[in-house]
């Protein structure tokens, strides 16, 4: 600091440069624990926001995997009633049944999926058909395949937008 001084101030004598820092030395750790302080609260804020912009990547990766995971199941579904395999249409029915509604419980106010709630919920209704017609003694294979393909519709467009949500970074 003595020697900042005696360069930015030419013409002072040494001796009183000391005699100043001496007599001044609190004042001046004091201004520099501010500017110290000052740049910590800068990287602090930086390192904040990161974490924060990880959490959020992290999260919609997150659900992509799950909705990604229904979605394979439900086409599960479809497969088994063609070949009339109720018992595995009903456990997968209530797999992607439990998926959406576990989704819309964990994520249901995230921004990636605050607009498909709706949706997922609605897919998870079919599901419980599914479920209810697969238990008949004379499932109706069709109307089971037609509801898997209308829940693969909302769960292909929830897929969608979260992959467009991951993908834009938001």
């Amino acid at each position: 600091m003595a020697f900042a001084l005696s360069v930015t101030i030419p013409g002072l004598p040494r001796t009183a440069i000391l005699c100043f820092v001496k007599e001044n030395w609190g004042s001046i750790a004091s201004v520099w624990g501010l500017f110290v302080s000052i740049y910590v609260l800068f990287v602090a804020k930086g390192a904040r926001k990161a974490a924060r912009e990880a959490i959020t990547a992290e999260r919609g990766r997150t659900v992509v995997e799950e909705l990604e995971q229904a979605m394979e199941k439900n086409s599960h579904i479809g497969l088994f009633a063609r070949d009339r395999k109720w018992d595995l249409v009903h456990l997968r029915a209530q797999e992607v049944m439990t998926s959406c509604r576990t989704i819309v419980a964990r994520w249901g106010e995230d921004d990636v999926l605050k607009e498909s709630k709706n949706k997922l919920l609605m897919v998870a209704t079919q599901m419980r058909s599914i479920v209810e017609e697969a238990n008949k003694e004379g499932a109706n294979s069709e109307s089971i395949v037609n509801a898997q393909l209308n829940a693969s519709e909302r769960l292909s467009a929830v897929l969608g937008k979260a992959h467009k949500e991951r993908e834009s970074g938001s």
